[in-house]
């Protein structure tokens, strides 16, 4: 063999080589595709991106790029995504993601996530800690209620309107300076597993107190909320509720006739229902707190609920037995007391309404868009029509409308939405549902659709028994309404 041809087969060789270790290369680099499954059951796989507290990126079919909010997907499917994007270095992101499986009861995920935030950031530290003391197990810290210096009440702030067709973002946790996570009351199912949400509203056998023993319960609950929650705590009983405060006395009457009482007849009314019906045992007791620190005692020291206790607000159920708590949110709203009231108002419709829906008639688990559209649509009855939480739902919608080529979400896509607390797109379209029914029938065919649903009758037959025609017929009604009602920004009359 000559020294050419040597030559020649050498560098033959090397260009082999070359091309392997490129192919070999170029594969390895190539992002591993993951599964995911939307709402609706349908899988995509695609590659991550990046993921941030409130959103995956990905890319999909086609080299598509989107962005998919966290509760779109389940708390697993939200670790594998962050297991292929993990920064080891970026503190802020392992805080923020560390905070989010903590919620979604990921515990050893949390904390692995916080505590090395807290080592890459020594400022996350304190924050880290106040987190980590919230879980099931750590010891909950006594300290006494010292009271507020009077405060001036100022106008009230201005909001900034959101932009047609603009996604306002959905709200985040806020801190304030002791360490506490203040979060809207209608964002309680984000501290939540998305099964909690059907557990509460399942069907449990409880017996009813006796005159006695609802005499004996209110006394006692009376002395437990002077002693562990302290401040001075009085009980006002009206007609349907036995309301519970240690707000001033003149506050106390106001809201016990002017906030639970109306509720109750506008309940009523929506519903159809009359007063004697089944609803929830005896009257319903209502937890009015001045701060949010309080509501937090309580929610861990009485309700023995501690994951309620980073809540807004809730209602608690075990059957017909239920109660509602409500903090006034005064930490948060230092230099906007009104706005503090009108969280506090908006809180007790929507969670009033959830506790009334379920068990006015039978108790039946009922799907999340009715039980969630329903406190959506009484929340913004009740409040003053211009309410902000109602205007940022009709822009989120519009942006669902946008992003879905001019279409509404399908009712099949919105089926099991809101999928937690963060799913603002399920919220907005489960709201935009249920005032298509209530606006464009007569109002008695809402509660017979729900009392069929009730009596053992699909959603689907109930549906078409009670309006008359077959759902995908009334869907495609529903379609062009909405767009519709989306350019009077859902601003009806009265009913």
């Amino acid at each position: 063999m000559t020294r050419s041809v040597t030559r020649h087969i050498s560098a033959l060789l090397v260009c082999l080589l070359t091309g392997v270790l490129w192919i070999s290369t170029a594969y390895s680099a190539e992002k591993e595709k993951i599964t995911l499954r939307l709402p609706g059951g349908k899988a995509m796989k695609c590659e991550i991106l990046s993921i941030s507290k409130s959103e995956v990126k990905v890319k999909g079919d086609g080299d598509r790029e989107m962005g998919l909010p966290l509760g779109l997907l389940s708390p697993k499917e939200v670790l594998e995504c962050y297991r292929q994007v993990l920064d080891p270095k970026n503190a802020a992101l392992r805080f923020d993601m560390g905070s989010y499986f903590i919620k979604k009861e990921l515990i050893e995920e949390g904390k692995t996530e916080l505590t090395e935030a807290a080592k890459l950031d020594p400022k996350l530290k304190d924050k880290v800690a106040d987190l980590l003391k919230m879980l099931p197990g750590a010891p909950v810290p006594v300290t006494p209620v010292v009271a507020e210096p009077k405060k001036t009440t100022p106008p009230p702030e201005k909001v900034k309107e959101v932009a047609s067709g603009e996604k306002p973002k959905p709200p985040l946790p806020i801190v304030d300076k002791d360490g506490n996570m203040m979060i809207s009351g209608s964002d309680m199912e984000a501290l939540m597993k998305d099964g909690d949400f059907m557990k509460r509203m399942q069907h449990r056998d409880v017996p009813a107190r006796t005159e006695a023993q609802m005499k004996e319960f209110l006394d006692k609950r009376l002395a437990d909320l002077t002693k562990i929650i302290g401040g001075k705590w009085r009980l006002i009983e009206t007609k349907h509720y036995y309301c519970f405060a240690n707000v001033p006395e003149q506050k106390h009457t106001f809201i016990s006739n002017q906030w639970n009482e109306p509720l109750y007849d506008m309940l009523c009314k929506i519903l159809r229902h009359k007063d004697g019906d089944k609803l929830w045992n005896n009257k319903l007791p209502i937890y009015y707190f001045e701060t949010f620190k309080q509501f937090q005692r309580f929610a861990v020291e009485i309700d023995q609920s501690p994951g309620a206790a980073n809540s807004g607000g809730y209602f608690a159920s075990q059957g017909r037995e239920v109660h509602v708590a409500i903090p006034f949110m005064t930490e948060r709203y230092r230099t906007n007391l009104p706005r503090a009231d009108e969280m506090a108002r908006s809180t007790l419709c929507h969670e009033g309404t959830h506790a009334f829906l379920q068990l006015s008639g039978e108790d039946v688990p009922l799907s999340k868009w009715l039980h969630e559209g329903m406190a959506q649509f009484i929340e913004y009855l009740f409040n003053d029509p211009k309410n902000p939480d109602k205007r940022d739902n009709v822009g989120v919608l519009r942006a669902s409308i946008a992003a879905n080529k001019g279409t509404p979400l399908s009712w099949d896509e919105t089926k099991e939405r809101p999928m937690g607390g963060m799913d603002s797109e399920g919220y907005s379209n489960a709201y935009a549902k249920l005032e298509f029914f209530y606006r464009n029938f007569d109002h008695q065919c809402l509660p017979q659709m729900i009392r069929l649903i009730k009596s053992g009758k699909s959603e689907t037959e109930a549906i078409e028994t009670v309006f008359k025609v077959k759902i995908n017929k009334l869907e495609y009604v529903y379609r062009d309404w909405v767009k519709e009602a989306c350019k009077i920004n859902f601003n009806f009359p009265q009913p």
